[in-house]
């Protein structure tokens, strides 16, 4: 049910959301990076957002150094 409903909010913004799942798909992201990116951002499962958003998330997380510091 909560994936619809983020569906639906995304529908009426008007802008081009996906969920996270998909979008992993469509960039062949990596798993161990797509559950980093996840924990890093608290996304959970049925997330959507735009594909800039998600592409940003991936480069802020492959850029950062492990461990935090």
């Amino acid at each position: 049910m909560a994936k619809k409903e983020t569906e639906r909010q995304a529908e009426q913004q008007g802008d081009e959301y996906l969920t996270i799942e998909k979008l992993k798909g469509i960039n062949k992201t990596p798993d161990a990076v797509y559950q980093g990116m996840c924990a890093a951002n608290g996304w959970q499962k049925g997330r959507a957002v735009t594909p800039e958003e998600y592409w940003e998330a991936q480069r802020r997380f492959l850029g950062s150094a492990i461990g935090g510091k």
